[in-house]
């Protein structure tokens, strides 16, 4: 009698769940962004780099969701790179960050290739340009090592450059402008799945991240701080990493910057980096003038100073215009760089 009863009873759940789910449908939605600039550097350096090239920068995202009966939401996000391995010779990445997500009451959960909740949560300072000084788009003109966009070279950093590794992330509700995430990582092996000898390679990665967002009448406010750390691997020391940043925002005008420190691993990672910089928005028009200063134990510092103006010029179509000014102490060069062109988001 007691199987029986039990067997009704799943029959009766997956009857449920099943009717839940029927009545749902999934939202299969795709959009990215594709952005094509034609620029001139002039590039103080024992190599011909001097001259007028393009640069491109494109991803299709398709992130299908469903939101069942109960409220909860589910969906999948899958970022695949349109111009994979275009530019410094990159090695071919043809899908960056793939992961799942649901959302409820509890908050957010994300499941697989992202970003940790720390880098997530962070601000900097504000840039409207394609180039980015917390992008590393430079370096599609220059030698810049390592771009910015690693440890010791950028705000946007992950603990010894573990950059989308398999990952659980948790995302809280915002309650009263707060906000708290965490993430965990068993290992830094990026876009893809494997055992991992953990005696020989970086593990154990948590990160934990912290922003508040506000206004308070037309005053607004952001501001984000994060904490990472790890298990290094042979011969390291176990790595950390830390931000903060500031955003605060009137009639238009946003200033705002962010401090990054990195500290073991590997050497080559240790360091820190701080942004500053203005913006200002009216109608169609933006413009922006940001500076970053990286410093890293080896093999030295970099200088950026990044600013231009973009036009609106209907849903998702931006014209943008940069100059830039590169000094490079660890690579040994100064540049100039020119570009212009557009921004499609879609």
């Amino acid at each position: 009698m007691k199987k029986i009863l039990l067997g009704t009873s799943a029959v009766a759940l997956s009857s449920m769940v099943a009717t839940t789910a029927n009545a749902a449908k999934w939202d299969l939605d795709w959009g990215g962004y594709f952005e094509a600039y034609v620029g001139f550097a002039s590039v103080d350096v024992d190599a011909d780099l001097d001259g007028v090239d393009v640069r491109q920068d494109a991803e299709i995202q398709f992130t299908p969701t469903i939101t069942l009966d109960n409220g909860l939401k589910f969906g999948v996000d899958v970022q695949l790179e349109a111009n994979a391995g275009v530019g410094n010779g990159g090695t071919p990445d043809v899908i960056d960050e793939s992961f799942i997500f649901v959302k409820g009451s509890f908050g957010q959960v994300l499941i697989g290739s992202e970003n940790s909740a720390g880098y997530k949560m962070t601000f900097a300072a504000p840039d409207v340009t394609a180039l980015g000084v917390n992008s590393g788009s430079v370096s599609a003109y220059v030698p810049l090592s390592g771009g910015f966009r690693n440890p010791g070279r950028s705000s946007f950093v992950e603990v010894d450059g573990n950059n989308d590794s398999q990952r659980v992330t948790y995302f809280t509700p915002r309650f009263s402008g707060f906000q708290l995430g965490a993430s965990y990582a068993r290992d830094g092996v990026q876009d893809g799945s494997g055992p991992v000898d953990l005696d020989t390679n970086l593990g154990n990665i948590f990160d934990v991240g912290a922003n508040y967002v506000n206004s308070f009448g037309g005053f607004d406010v952001a501001v984000s701080g994060r904490y990472g750390t790890a298990d290094g691997g042979p011969g390291q020391s176990d790595p950390d990493t830390y931000a903060f940043g500031l955003n605060l925002g009137f009639s238009g005008v946003t200033v705002g910057g962010s401090y990054a420190a990195d500290d073991g691993g590997n050497e080559g990672n240790d360091g820190d980096f701080f942004d500053v910089g203005v913006s200002y928005a009216t109608g169609p028009w933006a413009g922006s003038i940001t500076y970053a200063h990286s410093d890293l134990d080896v093999p030295g510092e970099a200088d950026q100073f990044i600013g231009g103006v973009t036009y609106k010029l209907g849903p998702g179509v931006k014209a943008g215009a940069t100059i830039a000014y590169v000094d490079s102490e660890r690579d040994d060069f100064e540049a100039f760089i020119v570009e212009t062109g557009f921004t499609l988001n879609f």
